[in-house]
């Protein structure tokens, strides 16, 4: 690529409060900062954003990634807690609902409505009328709760109606069903969002930057070494909020502390199909064998079907599909449809893990609270656990609290009405840029790019919404660091649609890394690289040669 074409996009780049690694890089390691926050997700993030705009000086960094553990691998809604509701959990339904309401406001761009159905299948021919009343009773809960803020209420289905929305339900089965709304996210794009918005207003943050150790505090500072690929050095910090998920025990070993409560990594793996195999124009649950249920979920020209909800069964470092998942997922959705699906029919997937606070009273991860927990472990050093994406801002608001009182000074909390980074309350697009809108204001600007070359206006892949423009624009101006950062974050391409992206990977990898000055050494580095994640991700799935044929692309 040409310096002239590579100085272009730095200059449609110049003002991204990501844009520039490196000035970020050298204030974390030029300054001393009232909070350094560790831990890159959307909890992390939202800390970051809390305390830079209550006045404190705040310094992000992230070992791998933004969003690269649990903030990019969970069920992409912004959702409720309605099954919380049925549990009994009232205050966490009512914490979720009114964080579901704020989102909705600062960050219109990357949520919209997910109308979700709950369909009530017959047995013996009949509708267990207990059931129905049951959950009938629960939605109106639900609502009364705070549900009916995002403009819809809940509506009861005849049978027929839920068939129309999901036409592979088997018919014989299909009693009635009940229609309620959640929101959509992309759950790393809306990580992303947070920690520029944090940038964009003064914090330094910086992913692919390793804590490898914490000092005690001496003169009122904890100096914390991190180790990047340009060198290591120092930061100086007089709080520690350790923000880390699942890795929040490693951390604390670094600091030489223990934990004031086990975490348990629960692993929830999903997959994905081509929407036309299921032809679902809204997302539906399903029961499964365990006494659980699963939700099929539309995504543009995909759906997506999960969450498993098990024990670690890999390290957490290294999260993939297994046999046994596929084969849960697969039978959870055959014994509810007239037309059983197989491996072949799956065209991606993804596995994570939550971090849930222990209980030695619950058997199953499935039973393990949501909830979250923040506690001041020693002088200088805050830890928050737990929680779920739709809380995070909750999570980051109470975490600066405990940080604010120990520290001294610092403004109230401003996140309640703060828009997230691209927010605009009067921007819109029309077609055919339409699917940029997930960027807001700086859509306009992916889509300049885009009009730049043809090669950038080109999907991913042949089934993919995105553009080779958005990975570009994901190196230039989000602090993309590598072929994987942007075919598995900055775009959604490596989970919906990884075993074509595997598949072809030396190709399309090529057309994305031609916008770089990469040496011929550096891009075969990174091809190969990327194709050691799909594998582990994609597990038994990497071991297939089928290629799914091209799909309709619609916009989300």
């Amino acid at each position: 690529m040409s310096d002239a074409r590579l100085q272009q996009i730095a200059q449609l780049a110049q003002g991204e409060p990501l844009a520039d690694r490196s000035a970020h890089l050298r204030r974390l390691a030029d300054s001393t900062f009232d909070i350094l926050v560790i831990g890159g997700g959307a909890t992390g993030a939202g800390v970051a954003l809390d305390a830079v705009t209550r006045g404190f000086s705040v310094g992000l960094i992230e070992k791998a990634d933004f969003a690269s553990g649990t903030s990019s691998r969970s069920s992409k809604m912004i959702h409720g807690g309605f099954r919380y509701m049925q549990t009994g959990d009232v205050a966490l339904v009512r914490e979720s609902l009114r964080e579901r309401t704020l989102l909705q406001s600062n960050a219109p761009h990357l949520v919209s409505l997910l109308p979700f159905l709950i369909p009530l299948f017959l047995k013996g021919g009949l509708i267990n009328p207990k059931v129905s009343r049951a959950l009938g009773a629960a939605l109106w809960s639900y609502q009364f709760a705070g549900s009916w803020r995002i403009g819809r209420r809940h509506r009861r289905l005849k049978a027929s109606e839920v068939l129309a929305h999901m036409p592979v339900l088997d018919p014989d089965k299909v009693g009635e069903g009940y229609l309620f709304h959640d929101l959509r996210t992309d759950d790393a794009r809306l990580t992303l969002a947070i920690a520029a918005t944090a940038a964009a207003h003064g914090a330094a943050v910086a992913n692919h930057a390793e804590c490898v150790g914490i000092s005690d505090v001496s003169a009122g500072l904890r100096r914390v070494s991190v180790k990047t690929a340009e060198g290591e050095f120092t930061i100086a910090t007089r709080m520690v909020i350790n923000a880390t998920g699942i890795w929040a025990g490693e951390l604390l070993g670094h600091a030489r502390l223990s934990a004031a409560q086990g975490l348990v990594a629960a692993k929830g793996t999903h997959l994905v199909f081509p929407r036309h195999v299921f032809g679902n124009d809204v997302a539906v649950s399903l029961p499964t064998t365990d006494r659980r249920t699963m939700s099929v979920v539309d995504a543009g020209a995909f759906s997506y079907v999960g969450s498993t909800d098990t024990t670690a069964d890999c390290a957490i470092d290294e999260p993939g599909i297994t046999q046994r998942d596929i084969d849960y997922v697969l039978a959870g959705i055959n014994r509810n449809v007239t037309r059983p699906l197989s491996e072949d029919d799956i065209t991606g997937g993804w596995s994570g893990f939550r971090p849930l606070l222990a209980d030695q009273s619950k058997a199953r991860t499935a039973d393990l609270s949501r909830k979250h927990r923040i506690t001041h472990d020693a002088d200088g050093f805050v830890s928050v656990t737990g929680g779920k994406l739709t809380t995070y801002r909750a999570m980051a608001e109470e975490a600066v609290d405990v940080a604010a009182k120990a520290l001294g000074g610092g403004r109230a909390c401003r996140t309640r009405k703060l828009r997230l980074h691209g927010a605009s309350s009067d921007f819109k697009f029309s077609a055919p840029i339409g699917r940029l809108t997930r960027y807001g204001v700086q859509g306009a600007k992916v889509a300049a790019l885009a009009a730049r070359d043809e090669a950038l206006a080109r999907p991913i892949t042949k089934n993919a919404e995105s553009l080779v423009a958005e990975a570009v624009w994901g190196l230039h101006a989000e602090m993309a660091g590598s072929l994987e950062d942007v075919l598995m974050r900055r775009t959604r391409v490596g989970l919906f649609d990884g075993r074509a992206v595997l598949n072809d990977l030396d190709v399309l990898g090529g057309r994305i890394m031609d916008w770089t000055d990469w040496s011929p050494d550096r891009r075969q580095r990174e091809i190969d690289a990327t194709r050691r994640v799909l594998r582990r991700e994609l597990g038994p799935l990497a071991a297939s040669s089928a290629v799914t044929p091209p799909i309709e692309v619609k916009d989300t």
